[in-house]
């Protein structure tokens, strides 16, 4: 899965060109009209003991296709999280490369992101959310928060750090073996 992809805001995402592994197909999972990703998924080992990392809004990636943030994660996960998966999850579900172009649409985020979130995280071994100034100023940063708070142990919920603003940040321009903090207080 070396080809990046990138999305205009709220377009589809292409069905697989190619033969995807069927467990990636599977735990990937869009709404009908591929238009919001709520989960992506990747694997190389057991798949129940996964990571999942919360961000802003999914881009261009899907089954068959990544980017260089998923890419980034992916290869910490194996890396230095010690895992045999991993679960992309995003404050907003709507698709789209850049932030920016959010105020471009009405709808960033289905209530079924919000369902895939609580499933997600209630079993993963670590959590890690970097969605960002954006996600904070969203506001979608505190509900994912409040959801984190009720469905996972708080002390499994890592950052790569916090910005000014207390959000925590992305992990694009982070180095591959930084260390994780812990995201609540203790």
């Amino acid at each position: 899965m070396s080809t990046f992809a990138t999305a205009k805001i709220g377009s589809s995402a292409p069905l697989p060109e190619q033969s995807v592994d069927s467990i990636v197909m599977e735990r990937t999972v869009f709404n009908d009209d591929r238009t919001h990703r709520f989960t992506l998924f990747r694997h190389w080992g057991n798949l129940e003991d996964y990571a999942c990392g919360i961000s802003m809004n999914p881009s261009g990636a899907a089954e068959d296709v990544s980017d260089p943030t998923v890419n980034g994660m992916v290869r910490r996960a194996k890396k230095h999280w010690g895992v045999g998966a991993y679960y992309q999850l995003n404050v907003m579900s709507i698709r789209g490369t850049y932030s920016s172009d959010l105020a471009k649409t009405s709808v960033v985020n289905l209530p079924e992101n919000d369902e895939w979130i609580r499933r997600i995280v209630a079993n993963a071994r670590i959590v890690v959310v970097s969605w960002g100034n954006p996600g904070h100023k969203s506001g979608r940063g505190a509900e994912i928060e409040k959801i984190l708070r009720e469905t996972c142990d708080p002390l499994k919920v890592f950052c790569f750090g916090k910005n000014k603003n207390g959000s925590p940040v992305h992990p694009l321009y982070q180095r591959i073996d930084k260390e994780l903090v812990p995201y609540f207080e203790q």
